[in-house]
C-alpha cells in the first residue's frame, strides 16, 4: 500500500492521507503510523481519500478507529488491546461524528463496509474533497 499526503487549506489546516489499493491486516499498520508521523509534525485534522482503495478488511476498521483516537486524544490506545478497538467503534459510534477525521469517496464495495460496521455514523463520509476540508 502506498499512502500519498498532502496538506489542504481549509478554516484549519487539514492533513489528506491518500492510501491506494487494499488496507488489510498485512498492512493497516503503515496507514496508522502515517498518521501518527503527520499527528507529531502538527496535523490535528485528518481526511482520509478513499477513492484508490479497493478493499478493505476489518483491520482498516480498526486503523480507521486509532486514527480518530489518536485526533482526539494525541496517543495511540495500547496494542496489547488488540481488537478491543474493533469492538469500540460500536460504542463509539453513538457519541456522533468524530471531529477531527473524515472520509472521501470511498468506492463502493468500500462504502459498503464501512455501512454495514456502523463506522459511516462515527466518521462522516464526503463523495467531494472541497465539501469534506470545510466540515472541519
Amino acid at each position: 500500500m502506498g499512502i500519498v499526503v498532502t496538506q489542504r487549506q481549509g478554516r484549519v489546516p487539514v492533513t489528506v492521507l491518500q492510501p491506494s489499493d487494499r488496507i488489510d491486516g498485512s498492512n493497516y499498520t503503515e496507514i496508522v503510523a502515517r498518521a501518527q508521523e503527520e499527528y507529531a509534525a502538527g496535523g490535528r485534522c485528518f481526511l482520509v481519500d478513499l477513492s484508490q482503495v479497493s478493499y478493505v478488511s476489518s483491520a482498516a476498521l480498526v486503523a480507521l478507529h486509532k486514527i480518530a483516537l489518536l485526533t482526539l486524544h494525541g496517543i495511540l490506545p495500547d496494542e496489547e488491546s488488540g481488537w478491543e478497538a474493533f469492538r469500540a467503534i460500536e460504542r463509539d459510534a453513538q457519541g456522533g461524528y468524530q471531529p477531527y477525521l473524515k472520509l472521501l469517496k470511498p468506492q463502493p464495495r468500500v462504502e459498503s463496509v464501512l455501512s454495514m460496521s456502523g463506522m459511516d455514523q462515527y466518521l462522516q463520509v464526503f463523495t467531494d474533497e472541497q465539501d469534506a476540508i470545510g466540515a472541519f
